[in-house]
């Protein structure tokens, strides 16, 4: 909210023009390590509050709101929680805001005028194009644990009724995400199920909870909670008579190969498992190697990394599965304490407020439930419980989950008895979304015109075929 000094009318009127200035729509283009990233402000004034929102039109990304929004004058300032992201500008006369966008690491230049960038929409050469030649069911599943309705799509053949069909259920990564594990403007559950379902495998694919039009609620939620509602989607399969009941196979990427796991733990009877870029070490111990690589990428110091590992190694242990309220206290007294001793040169700079901020930030982005469990779960337990054909693809430069240290842990933990097919493999060149990258850098994801390499696809139908025929 601006603040006005009433007794200076003059004061008054020049404040309520830069102000009403501001408002509309503002384009600029963030240059991130050569990736021109093109965005835009949506800036409203309503009875002098402030509001706003970022597009990023590239990533197809739209409608991102920002956390709080102050105009002074000439001066701009927002943050969006979200993406931990914040960006400080003053509006010159020639009508344009200079200043500086801090997202993590990054700390880049980044000027916005009222002129609109041509944007040139990514293509996606994966995307199947209807009529498809294969039945598409719209299908309800009830959780009766959490007593609510997922829904989703089954993809099937058109074929005798008589010859049962092998199924592969589908499980997205992490955060709400619907059927298609829609991201950027690519849908991977999409083209997976397409091609699948053109080999002749029944795929379904859901809707997350409270996601889409699913019902249940997402927030509060974690991964434990998650495998529920594959163990519902399992039970609905095996009601349909042309499903081969004995072959249902868990497909999950990122998180949703960890549930994948999980799941095939607690059910003897699943035929087989799937995972694409999933976990296989220590939540704590993966996050931090994420984010030491992210920070590289985006051209951290040698200074920065280390700053950015200590913080990481002495507030992660901290996140424990007590309560949320007594991990919130102690968490706030780590944060606070943190930003006392002066380890991080950025925070040396920060005013008060922009502290508390930081301090607000970390609280929201690391002390929720689903968070919390993700630290300390270790996929090394369900691993060793796995009997059933298995197959682990990473991407040698997937920055999220890195391939090595990941598959090394699920190829010593995870071992079928004799009989059932194991392979572990890491693909060359592609990142977490399984796209060709030279850099694996995540905000090439939605400026990559694959959706999911070819490569990958056909390791997945080789091994299908291999555990089905």
């Amino acid at each position: 909210m601006m603040r006005y000094k009433f007794f200076v009318l003059f004061i008054v009127c020049s404040a309520v023009l830069f102000g009403q200035s501001l408002s509309g729509n503002w384009y600029g283009t963030l240059d991130v390590m050569g990736q021109k990233l093109p965005l835009v402000l949506h800036l409203t004034d309503s009875a002098r509050i402030w509001k706003g929102t970022l597009d990023s039109p590239k990533q197809n990304a739209n409608g991102i709101p920002m956390s709080t929004v102050s105009v002074n004058g000439k001066k701009l300032r927002f943050t969006i929680d979200k993406l931990q992201a914040s960006y400080e500008g003053e509006l010159n006369d020639s009508m344009v805001i200079r200043g500086n966008f801090k997202q993590g690491m990054i700390n880049a230049e980044l000027r916005f005028n009222q002129q609109k960038i041509p944007q040139q929409e990514t293509k996606k050469l994966q995307d199947p194009k209807e009529p498809f030649p294969y039945v598409q069911d719209e299908v309800t599943i009830y959780n009766p644990t959490g007593d609510f309705n997922l829904r989703g799509t089954l993809t099937h053949p058109e074929q005798d009724k008589l010859i049962k069909t092998p199924c592969v259920i589908l499980i997205t990564g992490s955060g709400p995400q619907d059927r298609n594990e829609e991201i950027l403007g690519h849908r991977p559950f999409l083209v997976l199920a397409d091609r699948l379902t053109l080999s002749g495998y029944g795929v379904l694919r859901m809707d997350d909870r409270g996601t889409g039009k699913s019902e249940g609620v997402f927030n509060g939620a974690t991964s434990k909670d998650f495998v529920t509602d594959i163990e519902s989607a399992i039970a609905f399969v095996k009601t349909l008579s042309y499903i081969d009941t004995q072959k249902i196979i868990l497909m999950g990427h990122s998180e949703g190969g960890m549930i994948a796991n999980m799941v095939a733990a607690k059910h003897p009877e699943i035929y087989g498992v799937i995972s694409l870029a999933g976990p296989g070490v220590l939540g704590s111990t993966l996050l931090t190697e994420q984010q030491q690589l992210i920070a590289k990428s985006v051209g951290a110091t040698e200074n920065e990394l280390k700053e950015i590992k200590s913080f990481s190694l002495e507030f992660y242990p901290i996140l424990t599965l007590d309560t949320i309220d007594q991990v919130r206290k102690n968490a706030t007294d780590f944060l606070v304490q943190f930003i006392k001793k002066g380890k991080i040169k950025e925070l040396k700079k920060s005013s008060k407020k922009e502290k508390e901020e930081w301090v607000q930030q970390n609280l929201d982005a690391y002390v929720n439930p689903w968070m919390i469990y993700f630290l300390n779960y270790n996929p090394m337990t369900d691993l060793k419980q796995l009997d059933c054909h298995y197959l682990a693809l990473n991407g040698t430069t997937d920055l999220q989950v890195p391939a090595r240290m990941n598959l090394e842990a699920i190829s010593t933990y995870c071992n079928p008895s004799a009989g059932k097919i194991k392979e572990i493999k890491a693909l060359d060149g592609l990142n977490h979304m399984f796209q060709p990258s030279a850099t694996g850098n995540p905000y090439e994801y939605g400026s990559n015109e694959i959706t999911f390499d070819i490569t990958a696809i056909q390791e997945i139908l080789n091994f299908l075929d291999r555990i089905t025929q």
